[in-house]
């Protein structure tokens, strides 16, 4: 099997590797030397995920907050499914509190603590809409208990959301609306993978007089989340961007 090699590109949203043309799985991507049911099958998966980026952007603007307070709702077409995450309230001063990190949060579904491939994505949903909250609060300590010490995208994510903190900043709206999770056809010993499709909004960062400082781009994608079962929970071993 081709070597999966992560090039040093980044994405607008802060520090994540980008997976090259060698990795396996990739929108458009088939391995050498394999069998053709197992090419067919993961261009056929190839072409789902186009698909769903192709709907995300087409729905790019039906984004409501018709479910309530703190809570976004994003309507996808064709095989995608409506998603819902939760948003932090905006504040004028952002908090330099920093959530407990002995335990395994008590705020984790009962979905996403199942053993099972559904588990597996409801937790990467609850992972990223940790990383939402961390960057529109500001709040650290949120994603340390759900990640193991060895994953370098993860550290960024916490080291963002602390200069956050630290410099009094915060994004005005969620960085990031998921879209679907999918299990890939390819598998990593030890580890379950799941693919996020998501959408990055314009989310502004601004200062504590609501000053703007800067945006990210509007852009979809596919994050690889790579999820351990460690010591009865799911954790985050590392995140990577799929490169289309």
């Amino acid at each position: 099997m081709t070597a999966r090699t992560i090039s040093k590109d980044m994405p607008d949203f802060p520090d994540t590797v980008r997976l090259t043309q060698e990795a396996p799985g990739m929108v458009g991507d088939t391995i050498e030397g394999t069998h053709a049911g197992v090419r067919h099958t993961r261009r056929r998966y190839a072409a789902t995920l186009a698909a769903l980026i192709a709907a995300s952007a087409a729905v790019a603007g039906c984004t409501t907050s018709a479910a309530g307070p703190g809570v976004t709702t994003t309507a996808t077409s064709g095989s995608s499914t409506a998603t819902t995450t939760p948003t932090a309230t905006a504040t004028a001063t952002p908090s330099a509190t920093t959530a407990p990190t002995a335990a395994y949060p008590a705020d984790v579904p009962a979905e996403a603590r199942a053993n099972t491939p559904d588990g597996a994505k409801a937790f990467a949903k609850h992972y990223f809409a940790q990383i939402n909250k961390a960057f529109t609060t500001p709040l650290t300590g949120l994603l340390p208990p759900l990640s193991t010490n060895t994953c370098k995208s993860c550290a960024n994510y916490e080291d963002g959301a602390r200069d956050l903190v630290q410099n009094n900043q915060r994004y005005d709206r969620l960085p990031l609306v998921l879209l679907e999770t999918v299990i890939p056809p390819e598998g990593e010993e030890g580890a379950t993978l799941i693919d996020v499709v998501f959408r990055q909004e314009p989310a502004r960062l601004v200062d504590s007089s609501g000053k703007e400082l800067s945006r990210f781009t509007s852009k979809t994608g596919i994050f690889l989340l790579h999820a351990k079962w460690q010591s009865g929970v799911w954790v985050t071993s590392e995140i990577q961007l799929r490169q289309p």
